[in-house]
């Protein structure tokens, strides 16, 4: 008797494994849109006005992220915050085969802050007035860190 549920067990594991490592789980339609979006969106950024160290962890950014993904993807999110950046890239970093060293995060994490705070200041000041005060304080002073120019709400 107890041979059909271990058997049972072992059939569903096997079948949850595989549709793991093939990718065929379904995904939400709407996240599926969004992200049929943004890949279709712009796959470069303009970074020559960019600090040279952000242009190169530009490079960085290009390499490790389309190795799983479009770069559009990563360029089109609309997520500004930097406590959204540091949970996505700790995400990417634990991808099987991402190959993102922890110093490699901190570059990502930078300069995707930096990029937000240049290239889409004005979400960012909307993102952050959303937040809570003390949340609100903290981003602000995350983002100041990596660009001190930026010009908070």
């Amino acid at each position: 008797m107890i041979v059909r549920p271990l058997r049972l067990a072992a059939i569903l594991g096997t079948f949850v494994a595989l549709t793991v490592a093939t990718g065929v789980a379904q995904q939400n339609p709407a996240d599926e849109a969004r992200l049929k979006n943004l890949d279709a969106g712009p796959k470069t950024i303009q970074v020559s006005q960019y600090p040279a160290d952000q242009q190169k962890a530009y490079k960085l950014f290009q390499a490790k992220c389309s190795s799983c993904h479009v770069i559009a993807r990563g360029i089109n999110s609309d997520m500004v915050v930097p406590a959204e950046w540091e949970r996505y890239i700790k995400r990417m970093m634990y991808k099987p085969n991402s190959g993102i060293s922890s110093n490699e995060a901190q570059t990502l994490f930078r300069f995707l802050v930096y990029d937000a705070s240049a290239r889409k200041a004005d979400l960012l000041r909307k993102a952050l007035a959303a937040l809570p005060a003390a949340d609100r304080s903290a981003a602000i002073g995350r983002v100041k860190e990596i660009n001190p120019g930026f010009v908070a709400p």
